[in-house]
């Protein structure tokens, strides 16, 4: 082969060695619309088995109002929605992961991205990262961040103990588009947060988060605060059609008076548009459409130690996509462990009444409980549940709520198992009180019994549908 012939193959392999590196297509949907539409038939009707068990209960955050308040005196950072260049074409970098929108160069350099390789049609893949919180917009002076696929990063300076740090993500179709490549504005109705490092401090005793939390408000679903760590989870934020409503969100991270806290984020902001197969079901703040994978609450991990981990006043919906012409049940198990950790700990359930003369329950650990008179004060709700494996399942026992420190629909047994639920649309409720001490009724006529239980650390389940 001559040097000439060897000179054009190297040249050649190293062009797509560029190409394929820098681009994956992602402008394709991953879920067929037949299983989105049979989510939302599904999701349209209440539960074919009995009422919403959970209806009776008010939400800790019916009247909430976030304590953070934009003023003049915040920092913040503003991201723009898909009437701007941000929807020309999505793109993934088979390099990084990291996912951003294809443009030229120049107006990938004139948004403040960054380039990662090149598109099939020439132009780059651009990502943008926000790392300030010190009232400047991006790398490219006051212009607002205006690309979908955002990364908000922590900064590399020292985050200062008492302060806040907020990102606006603004949602308005009739924001002018200001790129010279011809786009379609697309309507947006949901916003998911990819927490792909998340790391603050981690709340007191009683599971409150007192010191540092990370809050959101303009949302239409109800989203907790939460505290800890908190890698590779997510959220869907519900807004209205922004076509016809445009909506703030504001995301915030408040920070406690200690200096000492490890604090660090990198979260992926992706705007979904209102016709999308990927819209989270109403209500949803987490939602799972692979057939396999874990579920886990905010803050739950697998470390030694016995401090509380759950957090206090959660209340959400966690959905799971049933996909056609597959088995229609959900099956739960709880997470294998390498430490001490307890793959489910919701409450320590009651042993029952001890002392006739003072009426008093003692919590007995390592057990499960299920109903609505014991798990009256954090728990999961999967409707319908029942047992499969070992212990053998019990004929007509099914049960909608669990708590305790085993998962089972047996209560006061000492082996956690698998739960699974025919009850479509796949939807758990999980749910905490304010604190960490129980409360309930000790006698029709005795008022309510309060005893604390410390270290309790919330749940990881392996699902399966």
């Amino acid at each position: 082969m001559s040097r000439l012939s060897c000179f054009f193959l190297l040249a050649a392999l190293m062009f797509h060695r560029q190409v394929s590196c820098a681009w994956e297509d992602d402008s394709s949907e991953e879920e067929p619309k037949i299983a989105r539409q049979v989510v939302d038939n599904s999701f349209r009707s209440p539960y074919r088995f009995a009422a919403y068990p959970w209806q009776q209960w008010s939400s800790p955050y019916a009247s909430y109002q976030p304590r953070y308040q934009p003023s003049f005196r915040q920092d913040a950072v503003t991201v723009y929605s898909q009437s701007t260049p941000g929807f020309t074409q999505s793109c993934k970098s088979t390099c990084t992961g990291e996912r951003g929108n294809c443009f030229d160069a120049e107006t990938c350099s004139s948004l403040g991205g960054r380039a990662s390789g090149n598109c099939r049609d020439g132009r780059v893949c651009c990502i943008n990262v926000v790392n300030t919180c010190h009232g400047k917009y991006s790398r490219h002076s006051s212009n607002a961040v205006t690309l979908n696929n955002t990364y908000w990063q922590s900064s590399l300076r020292p985050i200062p103990a008492s302060s806040s740090c907020t990102l606006t993500v603004k949602l308005d179709t009739r924001l002018p588009d200001n790129t010279p490549a011809p786009v379609s504005p697309l309507s947006i109705c949901q916003v998911r947060l990819d927490f792909l490092v998340f790391t603050i401090s981690q709340p007191d005793s009683e599971s409150v988060c007192s010191g540092d939390y990370f809050e959101v408000a303009g949302a239409t679903n109800t989203v907790p605060n939460i505290c800890g760590f908190n890698d590779g989870q997510h959220m869907y934020l519900h807004v209205p059609n922004s076509a016809i409503a445009p909506t703030d969100l504001q995301l915030t991270f408040n920070f406690g008076s200690s200096n000492s806290e490890v604090r660090a984020w990198n979260i992926l902001i992706s705007m979904i548009p209102c016709d999308s197969p990927r819209l989270a079901p109403s209500g949803c703040l987490q939602y799972f459409t692979a057939r396999t994978g874990s579920v886990r609450t905010f803050n739950w991990r697998d470390v030694v130690g016995t401090a509380t981990r759950q957090l206090a006043n959660q209340d959400y919906s966690i959905c799971f996509r049933a996909a056609p012409s597959t088995p229609r049940q959900l099956c739960l198990t709880p997470c294998t462990v390498v430490t001490t950790q307890k793959a489910f700990s919701l409450s320590t359930p009651n042993a029952g009444i001890v002392s006739a003369a003072t009426t008093t329950f003692v919590p007995v650990p390592d057990v499960s409980q299920v109903g609505s008179l014991d798990c009256n004060n954090d728990f999961i709700v999967i409707p319908g549940g029942f047992n499969i494996g070992n212990p053998a399942p019990v004929p007509n026992m099914a049960f909608d709520r669990y708590c305790g420190e085993r998962l089972n629909a047996l209560p006061r047994n000492n082996a956690s198992t698998t739960i699974c639920t025919t009850a479509t649309p796949f939807r758990v409720l999980y749910r905490t009180n304010r604190d960490e001490t129980l409360t309930f009724p000790t006698a029709d006529s005795i008022p309510i019994n309060s005893i604390p239980v410390n270290g309790n650390r919330g749940f990881c389940l392996n699902f399966k549908v």
